[in-house]
């Protein structure tokens, strides 16, 4: 009888030999069981409907599957009445019961595993996220957050740099007075000692002693003329030796420099403390409000889950109470009895779940600073800087340095009504010949073009018709050397040209190195701002980049996989260069910190910053770059490191470190083709990588 029972369910599809009135009160047990759960737990989304039928679906199936086999149980007893067959009957349904219990028992592990997420998530509702005060202020280590001492301390360093500017000028005005004397004594002198000719003793006569006397008294008042330009030579050469005014020139420029450092530490420090309180103020809510977030989604999933198990577990009760029905001793009340019955589902919950109502979303203090922004000063980029912190005070600043501030290297002047003539356009070698003037169709596409050429190949702009660029007239790159604008010829239709020249406060002027390799010092706050963490070797950067670190990152970068799997969800700290692109990482983005403590240049263009050194040669000053002269041998090898390959080397005039100037690499200087120098002078050749 049981192998012909097991056959019917086998050929009977979700119940589909059940009458339809007890498809129908299975049906309505199972809605009035969706309802009564519904009403004790957290209303559950749209989104859930679909799971929540599936499951129904499926414990509906499994019902009407039982109460087939129930109903097959009852004619199968009814036609026989085999104990064997009734103890093979009771052997299958302990099988099954054993396999509901094991189905329970799954239905409690995942309750369980679901109530463990959402707890996970409530229990890291604020873990790594900081806590602030209203007055909290985000400065870097070591600065109290007064400007006033740095204000002053680069106050006072320029208040002297006039006076000393003066000095030395005077001096040199001074010098330059006094070797012009001794010039003029030097030529009185030397003409006291040239003797022109005897007439210059000649007296009426023939008397030998008158003309003796007249030649004793000629060159007695030589004697006295002689002496008198030699005193009068000997104190002006000493005057001159005790106006040595290089000593007052590197003193002036030693303390430029000092000012300088100053006016970079000042700002930068500025920068750093704009940095980082929009960075916290910004990942501070973040942190919260994502962990918030998480914990909301996990309790809605955990809700969700909680209730499709309920509909299981309850399905499974009644299944074990049909079961009963199989050998009880009427069979068809029994049915009627687990059809009428309300099983609970109470064993299968989320304590977390449970508890979500009385759960406060976490508060958090969000410093002041952070709705007014910083006041103490502005940001060093901003358009009103200069004006507030050295303009007013009457400070002559130099450019701002920072890593924080966006330098415009170049800086363009009109020129209206001038003509260039066709040989000082610049020519595309790329381009078909007699079509290959290097045009654009925007004035901007063609202010990059020359950026990106540096004034040492293009002089500026050229536009015919002064009238902006278009496609149908475009303007053009006019070369270097470019035109001397005091004497070109006037335009008869009224072109212009756009001239480029170095932003203010640069003394240089060649172009600048496009393609450098830097060498960057890390420090790790945890460790010590002072001590070494890493170094970095970037390349492909700027001559005059700046570094810092800014930001964090948790999901481009590959290091942040290894930050986020370490339990920080803010990822990784940022490297950053000028323009903002990020360029390396450094730590966790915690509570540690990291700091760029020293950075340096290998090489820039193809050349290394080291030299080959040639003794004892000179180089004419037609091999010389005009304008490139250097007090320190470290000024000149910066100075020929940024120009890239125009710079060849170094000249060193007499070697004795005086007086450096930069050799240029357009005559392919070599050892040979330099001459031996009789005042010991050197050459320096920069090496290639």
């Amino acid at each position: 009888m049981w192998r012909w029972i097991s056959a019917m369910l086998v050929t009977s599809v979700a119940g589909a030999n059940l009458e339809a009135s007890q498809q129908d009160g299975i049906l309505k047990l199972l809605t009035a069981d969706s309802a009564h759960g519904a009403s004790s737990t957290t209303a559950s989304s749209q989104g859930n409907a679909s799971k929540m039928s599936k499951a129904k679906a499926k414990t509906t199936q499994m019902e009407d599957m039982v109460l087939l086999l129930a109903q097959q149980a009852k004619a199968a007893r009814e036609a026989s009445k085999n104990k064997d067959e009734d103890k093979e009957m009771e052997e299958m349904i302990e099988q099954l019961r054993q396999e509901l219990k094991m189905m329970q028992t799954e239905i409690n592990e995942a309750a369980n595993t679901s109530n463990a997420a959402c707890q996970a998530a409530y229990d890291n509702l604020t873990v790594g996220c900081p806590f602030y005060e209203n007055d909290t202020l985000f400065l870097p280590e070591g600065f109290d957050g007064n400007f006033t001492p740095l204000r002053e301390d680069h106050l006072s360093c320029r208040e002297t740099l006039p006076q000393k500017k003066q000095d030395f000028e005077s001096c040199h005005k001074i010098r330059a007075s006094l070797v012009a004397q001794e010039q003029v004594l030097l030529d009185s002198f030397r003409s006291v000692n040239v003797f022109q000719s005897p007439d210059e003793c000649l007296v009426t006569g023939t008397d030998v002693l008158a003309y003796l006397k007249a030649m004793r008294d000629h060159f007695g008042n030589k004697k006295i003329a002689w002496w008198a330009d030699y005193y009068k030579l000997e104190n002006v050469t000493k005057n001159i030796t005790q106006w040595n005014c290089t000593e007052m020139e590197v003193s002036y420029y030693d303390q430029m420099t000092a000012c300088e450092n100053k006016q970079e530490k000042l700002e930068q420090i500025a920068c750093e403390v704009h940095e980082r309180t929009n960075e916290s103020c910004t990942t501070m809510p973040a942190c919260f409000e994502g962990k918030w977030s998480t914990y909301l989604t996990e309790v809605q999933s955990a809700s969700s889950t909680i209730q499709d198990l309920k509909y299981e577990y309850r399905a499974i009760k009644r299944i074990l109470c049909l079961l009963e029905a199989f050998v009880a001793e009427d069979l068809d009340a029994k049915i009627e009895e687990c059809m009428a019955a309300r099983f609970s589902a109470s064993a299968v919950h989320s304590q977390c779940v449970d508890n979500h109502a009385n759960v406060p979303k976490p508060a958090y203090t969000v410093p002041g600073i952070c709705d007014t922004g910083v006041t103490a000063i502005l940001h060093p980029d901003h358009e009103n800087f200069n004006e507030t912190e050295y303009a007013s005070k009457g400070i002559h600043a130099s450019r701002c340095l920072a890593s924080c501030c966006t330098v415009d290297w170049y800086s363009w002047t009109l020129y209206g009504n001038v003509y260039v003539p066709a040989s000082h356009i610049m020519i595309d070698q790329d381009l078909t010949e007699g079509q290959n003037k290097a045009s654009y169709g925007s004035v901007e596409a063609a202010k990059a073009a020359c950026e990106a050429l540096g004034s040492v190949q293009c002089f500026g702009i050229y536009d015919a018709n002064c009238d902006g660029a278009s496609e149908e007239s475009p303007v053009e790159l006019v070369a270097s050397p470019g035109l001397d604008l005091d004497q070109v010829n006037e335009s008869s239709v009224g072109s212009c040209i756009y001239h480029m020249v170095l932003g203010s406060g640069t003394t240089t002027t060649t172009t600048i190195a496009e393609q450098c390799t830097w060498q960057l010092n890390i420090s790790r706050s945890d460790e010590g701002f002072e001590k070494v963490w890493k170094t970095l070797t970037l390349e492909h950067q700027r001559f005059d980049e700046a570094f810092r670190f800014s930001g964090c990152d948790n999901a481009e970068l590959p290091e942040a996989s290894y930050c986020l799997g370490m339990g920080t969800e803010n990822g990784v700290r940022v490297l950053k260069n000028r323009e903002g692109h990020g360029v390396g990482t450094g730590s966790c983005c915690d509570s540690t910190t990291n700091k760029v403590i020293g950075e340096k240049r290998i090489s820039c263009d193809g050349y290394l910053d080291e030299y080959t050194k040639h003794s004892k040669k000179y180089l004419t000053s037609t091999k010389l770059l005009r304008g490139t002269t250097y007090t320190t041998m470290a000024e000149a090898r910066e100075a020929c490191l940024r120009k890239g390959t125009k710079c060849w080397g170094i000249y060193d005039d007499k070697c004795d470190s005086v007086k450096f100037l930069l050799v240029d690499s357009q005559f392919n200087i070599t050892s040979e083709k330099m001459m031996e120098s009789v005042q010991g002078s050197c050459v320096y050749e920069k090496k290639a990588v």
